[in-house]
């Protein structure tokens, strides 16, 4: 019953394969743990980093402390959900650790039962191997003694029945010379006979003798066969329990060494959720102290474009009464020359009749200046870049508010080359205070009956401080100056000092 309550190495293996499982499985959910958290890290990256786009136009510290709240406040339920994952797999681990160590007692416990059981086998079989020495010696003995005893009955037999005269028994009986030398030869006689008997008696019990010491040896030779089979097997099994106690030794270190990692994981995450935890309430601070300065700000942003949209409308209008006095003094200059040749035709009239001729005057249609013509297309793209914002207006997610993204953003490196969109005047180029960095505006003069007037915002350098430019001249490189979360080129539009959608000139 003892022996079928023992742990065999098959099943000291199983457990040890079990437990080894067990690691490999709890492996695998730490890498599917780990994708699910990597990919809500990247969707939040993602919703970090169109953030900026967003923010585009806000002061640079407010962009920066509202972006570092929400990637904390995105971060946070990710450390939590590290945190409980990592406290799991502690758990988990410290677990698998005791039943690696309670699997390396059960095949120590093993071990020792089999090396027992592989002792008292050996004594066993040393015993049997003694006694068939004994039993080997008895018979050696036993068959010298036999031989001896036989030699002597075969000697007495052939005294009495083969010898001569005098010396044989009977020679002994029959030649007495007297009734008294009669009795004494056959007292003498009789007491042969006795020694015969018992000669005889004796044999007959070595060989009985002998017949049961063979018998014995025969059982204890098997009985020797079956201890060296029984020993054989304790041998191997005492082996195979040995090595499977390594085997759950070496399991029990390895979920030793994986409990320790997993608490130091633990314990990580633990730290970085609190860190966390705290950046989030300095980060809300800042955001708190960045939104009082923004409005501000803004303020002051909003009186600078009030500002440069009453200058754009006042040249636009000055460019409208430039232009109606060209379109004018183009009509007068042409009813001029209309009037000249009506005078002409009537001369030419007045002389044909003067020598008898009739001439028709030739009429002279009544003036008109035709305006100038725009393509649809008329302006050039300044750059060449993914467009990373629209023009419209646009939730801001600090402000709680819809303002106009009042142009298109184009997402290209940092000090690349900004052309002009078409021929104009620089009127204004260096830093601005609302917000647009270092900023170009051209004018374009009169275009669809409308002052057109475009802007380039955001710029690292300016080239084209003022003067006249060409269509394609550089004016500058691009960068993030301003209320800029990164490399852009803002390009506006503005119709006598109103911002429309640049899409409608392009």
């Amino acid at each position: 019953m003892r022996q079928k309550r023992e742990v065999t190495p098959a099943t000291k293996l199983t457990v040890a394969g079990l437990a080894v499982a067990c690691t490999i499985s709890l492996g695998s959910a730490f890498v599917a743990r780990a994708d699910s958290i990597s990919d809500q890290k990247k969707k939040n990256d993602q919703r970090i980093a169109a953030l900026g786009q967003q923010l585009e136009g806000t002061s640079s510290k407010l962009a920066t402390a509202y972006v570092n709240l929400e990637r904390t406040n995105a971060a946070l339920p990710i450390a939590q959900q590290r945190v409980a994952s990592a406290q799991a797999a502690q758990q988990r681990a410290q677990a698998a650790q005791a039943a690696a160590e309670a699997t390396e007692q059960r095949a120590i416990a093993a071990e020792s039962r089999a090396r027992a059981h592989n002792e008292r086998v050996a004594q066993k079989l040393a015993v049997a191997q003694a006694n068939e020495q004994r039993a080997k010696e008895q018979l050696a003995k036993s068959a010298t003694q036999l031989v001896s005893s036989q030699d002597a009955l075969d000697s007495y037999a052939a005294e009495v029945f083969q010898g001569a005269g005098q010396e044989s028994q009977l020679g002994l009986v029959f030649g007495s010379t007297s009734p008294e030398d009669f009795a004494n030869r056959l007292i003498m006689a009789d007491t042969a006979s006795a020694v015969a008997s018992d000669t005889i008696d004796s044999l007959a019990a070595m060989t009985a003798d002998n017949t049961s010491t063979r018998s014995y040896l025969t059982a204890v030779r098997g009985e020797i066969a079956e201890l060296k089979r029984q020993a054989e097997a304790a041998l191997t099994a005492a082996e195979a329990a040995a090595a499977a106690a390594t085997q759950a030794k070496n399991q029990a270190i390895v979920a030793k060494n994986n409990a320790v990692t997993a608490a130091a994981n633990a314990l990580a995450a633990k730290n970085e959720l609190d860190s966390l935890k705290g950046q989030q309430v300095a980060f809300t601070a800042d955001l708190k102290a960045q939104k009082q300065s923004e409005a501000a700000s803004l303020a002051a942003a909003r009186a600078e474009s009030a500002r440069l949209q009453a200058i754009l409308v006042e040249r636009a209008r000055q460019a409208r009464i430039a232009e109606a006095k060209r379109v004018a003094a183009l009509k007068a200059k042409l009813e001029r020359e209309r009037q000249a040749k009506i005078r002409a035709e009537r001369a030419k009239a007045a002389a044909a009749a003067k020598a008898g001729r009739k001439y028709t005057p030739k009429p002279q249609p009544p003036v008109s200046v035709p305006a100038p013509s725009t393509p649809s297309n008329f302006l050039s793209y300044p750059a060449i870049g993914p467009t990373t914002s629209g023009f419209g207006m646009r939730w801001h997610p600090v402000l709680n508010k819809w303002m106009l993204h009042d142009g298109l953003d184009w997402g290209i490196a940092c000090g690349t080359p900004v052309y002009a969109a078409a021929p104009g005047e620089v009127i204004s180029a260096g830093w601005r205070a609302s917000g647009w960095g270092n900023q170009v505006m051209i004018d374009h003069g009169i275009h669809r009956g409308v002052d057109l007037v475009t802007t380039y915002n955001h710029l690292s350098s300016i080239v084209k401080n003022g003067g006249k430019v060409n269509r394609g001249q550089l004016i500058g490189y691009s960068g993030t100056t301003g209320y800029s979360t990164g490399c852009h080129l803002h390009f506006g539009t503005y119709e006598d000092g109103t911002p429309v959608n640049p899409r409608g000139w392009l």
